[in-house]
Formats: C-alpha cells, sequence, structure tokens
C-alpha cells in the first residue's frame, strides 16, 4: 500500500486524485492533506481519509480550524507535510508555493507526482540535479509531459532528435492580429477541449502556458531547447510526441482527461484498469497537424528566448505574466499587450547567472513589481517592434 500526501487535495488534481484513491482503497493510504483556504472541503476529505496531518496555509483559517489531526500551517506546514514519511508526494499547488516542498520531499527521497509547473519553470535546473543526487523520480502529470514520459519508454534520453509539444486550437487562433486586440474573457473561455482555471486559461489563450511547457519540457526530459518542437494538433486526441534518432515516432493518444495521467502518476511504474478515466473511440477519428502562429502570439517564443538567457529569466518570465493577466482580466490591458508586458519586464531585469533557489524566489517576487511598474508608466511607450525583435529566438 502506497502512502500518499497530496499538496493542494482540494483543487482540481487534488480532488481527482482522492477519487481514484476512492476507487483502489486498498492500494494507498492518504497521510497527508493540504488546502489554501476551501476549509470545508478539506474538513470533508479529513473525514473520509483520514489523514495523519493536513496544513492549512491560510494561516488566519488554519487557527480557527477544529480537528482531531494534525493541523500546520502556512509555508512551514507544507515542508512538513512534504517531508512526512510517504512512498509519493502529489504535487497539484497552483503558484509558487510548490517549489520548496517539491525541493524538500526530494531531499527525503520522495517520488515527486509533479502537477506544480513552477517547479520546473521557475528552478529545473536546481530541481532535477537534486532529484538525480537523491536518486528520486519525478513523474510529470501535464498531459503533455505525461505523454511524453510514457513514450520515452521507447528509447533513451540520448537517442531524442526531437520531442513535440501538442497545443489545441481554438477561437482566438482563428482571429486576425486586428481581431486579437479586441480579444474578451467569453473568447478565451470558449475552449473545445480542457476545462480549467481562469489562469491557465488565459495563458493558453496567450500560448504562454505552451512556453511554460517547453521549459518544463527542457529539464525534464534533458534535451536542448532547438529540440523542443510546438505543434498545432486541433484534435485533442495526440497529447505530444518523441522523435527518435531512427526516425520513429512515438506518441500517447486518449481523450483529454486528466485523471488518467493523475492515474498513471499515482500507480507507476504499473498500469492498472481505469475506473475513473474515460476510454477513446478511435473508430472514424482523423489526426490533423499544423504549424504554430508564432508571429500572431509572441509568448510562444519566449521560452526560448529565456532559456537562453538562462539565470533567472524564466522566473522573471512567470512573474510578469502574473501581473500582466491580472491587469488583463480587471480590464487595464488588452489582450495582446499581455506579451508587451512581459517582454518589456524581461528588458528591464539584469539577470543573474546560476542563481540559488532564494535568488530565484526573489526574483520572481521583483518580476511582478517590475511588471506592475511598467503597467504604472503605460505600456504603450513599450510597442515598437524592435523591442519585440530582440525576444524573438535566432
Amino acid at each position: 500500500m502506497k502512502r500518499i500526501v497530496i499538496l493542494g487535495s482540494t483543487g482540481s488534481i487534488g480532488t481527482q486524485t482522492l477519487d481514484i484513491v476512492r476507487h483502489h482503497p486498498d492500494k494507498f493510504k492518504v497521510i497527508g492533506l493540504t488546502a489554501n483556504s476551501n476549509v470545508e472541503k478539506l474538513r470533508e476529505q479529513i473525514e473520509e481519509f483520514r489523514p495523519e496531518a493536513v496544513c492549512i496555509t491560510d494561516e488566519n483559517k488554519a487557527d480557527l480550524f477544529k480537528t482531531d489531526v494534525v493541523v500546520y500551517k502556512g509555508e512551514d506546514g507544507l515542508k512538513k507535510i512534504a517531508t512526512l514519511e510517504s512512498d509519493l508526494l502529489m504535487n497539484s499547488l497552483v503558484g509558487t508555493s510548490g517549489l520548496i516542498p517539491t525541493l524538500e520531499a526530494i531531499k527525503k527521497g520522495i517520488t515527486i507526482g509533479l502537477a506544480n509547473k513552477e517547479t520546473l519553470v521557475l528552478a529545473g535546473e536546481i530541481v532535477m540535479r537534486q532529484a538525480e543526487k537523491h536518486n528520486v523520480a519525478i513523474i510529470p502529470i501535464d498531459s503533455e509531459h505525461s505523454a511524453l514520459f510514457q513514450s520515452l519508454k521507447s528509447g533513451k534520453k540520448t537517442e531524442i532528435k526531437n520531442i513535440y509539444l501538442t497545443m489545441g486550437k481554438g477561437k482566438i487562433s482563428e482571429m486576425s492580429e486586428e481581431q486579437l486586440k479586441n480579444v474578451t474573457m467569453k473568447d478565451i473561455f470558449s475552449r473545445p477541449a480542457w476545462n480549467m482555471g481562469n489562469k491557465i486559461t488565459i495563458d493558453s489563450a496567450t500560448c504562454i502556458n505552451k512556453a511554460f511547457e517547453i521549459i518544463e519540457a527542457k529539464w525534464l526530459f534533458d534535451v536542448a531547447p532547438e529540440q523542443i518542437k510546438v505543434i498545432v494538433h486541433p484534435e485533442y486526441i495526440c497529447h505530444s510526441l518523441i522523435e527518435f534518432n531512427d526516425g520513429s515516432i512515438i506518441t500517447e493518444l486518449g481523450t483529454p482527461d486528466m485523471k488518467r495521467y493523475t492515474q498513471h502518476a499515482l500507480f507507476y511504474p504499473e498500469r492498472v484498469k481505469a475506473t475513473a478515466c474515460s476510454f477513446t473511440d478511435l473508430y472514424g477519428k482523423t489526426l490533423t497537424f499544423e504549424k504554430p502562429a508564432f508571429d500572431k502570439f509572441p509568448c510562444l517564443r519566449m521560452s526560448y528566448s529565456v532559456l537562453e538567457m538562462g539565470g533567472i529569466m524564466p522566473a522573471v518570465l512567470h512573474g510578469a505574466d502574473h501581473v500582466a493577466v491580472q491587469a488583463y482580466t480587471e480590464g487595464k490591458i488588452g489582450f495582446m499587450d499581455i506579451p508587451k508586458v512581459i517582454a518589456a519586464t524581461i528588458q528591464k531585469t539584469k539577470n543573474i547567472i546560476n542563481p540559488d533557489i532564494n535568488q530565484i524566489i526573489e526574483a520572481e517576487k521583483s518580476a511582478q513589481k517590475t511588471a506592475e511598474g511598467i503597467l504604472e508608466n503605460d505600456i504603450r511607450s513599450y510597442n515598437s517592434s524592435g523591442k519585440f525583435d530582440a525576444l524573438r529566438r535566432k
């Protein structure tokens, strides 16, 4: 029986994880759960799964929470939960709070099921170095990276020629550059497949989410940035591909259902019959692939730029996006102003090469302040095309 800890147990991936556990009570023992502020949902989970301890990161709510299990609070509490004696840490936190608990669990030799993209976007080099040092497996849960992880069983990392990250195609991709200036929230949320939260949905629309995935893939699979390609796949059946040096292309197909990837991480290295996941009927299905519109979506190129710069720049990219997306949701800027804010923030930041983890965290926070200053000073001053040319991959 695997002893598991779930960071972010009240969120989408966390609740899916518990649903799978519910179907396999003889395979898993939940020993730790965490929530930020959804304490009522957490209370229900405690009553059903009886963990050894929980953490509530909202310290005010933690102080008022009454239960018969151990309650930790705040960022320190996350580290305590993450380092409980477990076989698997499922990290489904949203944001930078997932980074330090992951590193602490790795140092304890705990296998990581990773759905928190910030862990690798901000500090991929450090995290993977520590994972290798402590002989810890990091099992990706995001659909694209899980697909690549599974496809890699057909070969070695050293035998990879290219990897292809698939991306969908929605209403926004069909718009002209003039129409993109007036994209509404309704346009963004008219997605044909995945059901995601507000932030990641907007990030998917600007393609910055795919930029983050490129950064993650570089560290997860130890490939050069130029080996990472992006390919548009409107049908949402193929979830990324690996091209090996002998010309073979291996992929993973299935319905766009995150439970399948969550179940894969939970049972890895075994596969079990799906009980909480959906199956794909391939009869009558068509697979098409297209080139992405790099010029229309400048965020897509930014991953290559910050990987080339190295240092703190991936963290700067993430921090600037956080502020730009918030400004867009508040109606302060237009859709196509988001990449302008990010580009300007990168240009205003002095890089630090070979940063430690504290410098990376500080850089992400500092980038948010820089982006806020750019918004205050009017982003229209950064509209010249020359500014963007500097960020485009040569």
